[in-house]
């Protein structure tokens, strides 16, 4: 019995053996060859690792990933230095806008401060500065202390009678004063007459004649749609020796003793700097050169930057024209136009005055087609409106 058991005991322990000895060898080759596998797996990612560590060893990654994660320090010196060939333009553009949108800027930061398209037509019209006292004056309902807009604010003199401009609701609903242009009408000689003519010294308590340099602004809606045809005439400050004097330059009367800086809009909408300058003054070719075209007539008024800006029709657009007086005996006036709050046109080294009578007398409120040919006549009938008119002295003489 013990011999039996013995026996089958031994029998079991070899078969123990024989059978722990195969198995535990091929899970132990199968486990290594997991753990070459698993050591496989390490290896790529230390592959990868190294990957990622060798993007940065070039230059170009390098400056790449600080600047992603740090990109308020890094970005100010990153972008001017990625675009070397337009920094002055973008300058340029930088300056010009910074000067213009700053306000705007900081006054939609506040909660109570004015809503954006309140404080962007303010800064349209007040392109230099908003005036204090009785250095200017506004219809604008946007802006502080805001007067009517009525004759009683501007104060016509030397109306074309036969013209009206009443004071009506624009296609907006925005009280303005309307311009009826017939089919047909160009200039404002010639039947049937269309547009507006007289001449406004604006509010008595705002006197133009104490001012060397100032702001006229205003906005004007076109029909939607509106046949621009050749062009026409649109407002803007007039000066000179005398007050009556002065409403002497325009329709192709020129003389040394008064000027005119109205506006013009061309084909297709493209706008301008109408002039009529003192005419005795080589000075006073500058205008002739100003981009993108000038075009200057012996008989007629000079264009001055035609296409600089163009005019949109069924919307309002703001403009503001600055004029600067010069010293008398010198070629230091100047003209400049902002539309919406921006520069389009500048021009200086001008003669706007021989004397020390030459003064800024008020606005020219013309507007009508033409051109004194046929081929700028209304194609049909067709209204604009003018509201927000806005004055500012920004320099006294």
């Amino acid at each position: 019995m013990y011999a039996v058991q013995s026996f089958v005991l031994l029998i079991l322990g070899f078969l123990a053996i024989v059978n722990a000895l195969p198995t535990a060898g091929h899970n132990h080759i199968r486990s290594g060859h997991h753990h070459v596998r698993s050591g496989h797996n390490p290896v790529r990612e230390s592959h990868k690792h190294v990957r990622r560590t060798c993007k940065p060893s070039a230059p170009t990654d390098l400056a790449a990933e600080p600047t992603a994660s740090s990109i308020p320090s890094s970005i100010p010196s990153i972008v001017p230095s990625a675009t070397p060939t337009t920094s002055t333009s973008s300058k340029s553009e930088s300056t010009a806008t910074s000067s213009s949108s700053s306000p705007q800027s900081s006054s939609t930061g506040s909660s109570s401060s004015p809503v954006t398209p309140a404080s962007k037509i303010v800064n349209a019209l007040f392109p230099v500065k908003e005036p204090s006292g009785n250095s200017g004056w506004t219809t604008a309902p946007e802006a502080p202390n805001p007067i009517p807009l009525s004759d009683s604010t501007l104060n016509p003199t030397h109306i074309l009678s036969e013209l009206s401009h009443d004071y009506v609701n624009a296609p907006d609903g925005k009280l303005g004063m309307k311009a009826h242009y017939p089919e047909g009408s160009y200039t404002l000689t010639r039947e049937p007459k269309g547009g507006i003519s007289f001449y406004a010294p604006g509010p008595d308590n705002v006197d133009l004649t104490t001012a060397k340099e100032a702001t006229f602004g205003y906005s004007v809606y076109f029909d939607e749609d509106f046949g621009w045809q050749k062009g026409g005439k649109l407002p803007g400050l007039y000066g000179g020796d005398s007050a009556e004097g002065s409403i002497s330059c325009s329709g192709g009367s020129r003389n040394d003793a008064c000027f005119s800086a109205r506006l013009m809009w061309r084909s297709e909408g493209q706008g301008e700097i109408y002039t009529y300058l003192p005419p005795s003054y080589s000075a006073n070719n500058a205008v002739c050169d100003v981009p993108p075209y000038s075009e200057c007539n012996p008989s007629y008024g000079a264009s001055v930057g035609r296409g600089a800006f163009s005019f949109q029709s069924g919307q309002w657009n703001t403009v503001s024209q600055r004029v600067r007086l010069n010293d008398v005996g010198q070629a230091n006036g100047e003209l400049e136009l902002y539309i919406e709050g921006q520069s389009v046109i500048n021009v200086g080294g001008l003669v706007l005055r021989d004397s020390e009578e030459g003064k800024i007398r008020g606005i020219q409120m013309q507007t009508f087609f033409g051109g004194s040919e046929e081929d700028f006549a209304c194609p049909k009938d067709q209204n604009s409106y003018f509201a927000d008119f806005t004055v500012a002295i920004t320099e006294t003489l």
